[in-house]
């Protein structure tokens, strides 16, 4: 629970450090995060999710997708993790989001790559 409490704590701006900017489909900005805890302060800051996120699972990673609205408009997110993100999942819990499971033809639909 410590380690979560000091990712609710880091600035904004040092976990966009660890996101690559996709280009944007139909004005929605889109983010790839190589790091779970800047993944989950970005998440936390979000005005709105739309509710489920997303969890998508290969035989080598997880895949998380949070689709929702910041202060600069629609917004979706994603972070590719190991076998074992058990973080992302504990913190999405405290933060109340729901994770749906999916396949991965729906993963690619969902950041329309």
């Amino acid at each position: 629970m410590m380690q979560l409490e000091s990712v609710f704590k880091m600035p904004l701006a040092d976990a966009i450090r660890y996101a690559e900017r996709i280009p944007r489909d139909n004005g929605v900005r889109r983010f790839k995060f190589i790091d779970e805890r800047a993944f989950v302060k970005f998440v936390s800051i979000l005005r709105v999710i739309k509710m489920p996120a997303f969890k998508i699972e290969t035989q080598a990673n997880k895949y998380y997708i949070v689709h929702g609205e910041d202060d600069y408009g629609e917004v979706v997110a994603f972070f590719r993790g190991g076998r074992s993100e058990s973080f992302v999942e504990s913190a999405f819990k405290v933060l109340g989001i729901t994770l749906k499971s999916c396949c991965v033809d729906r993963l690619l639909d969902l950041l329309k790559l």
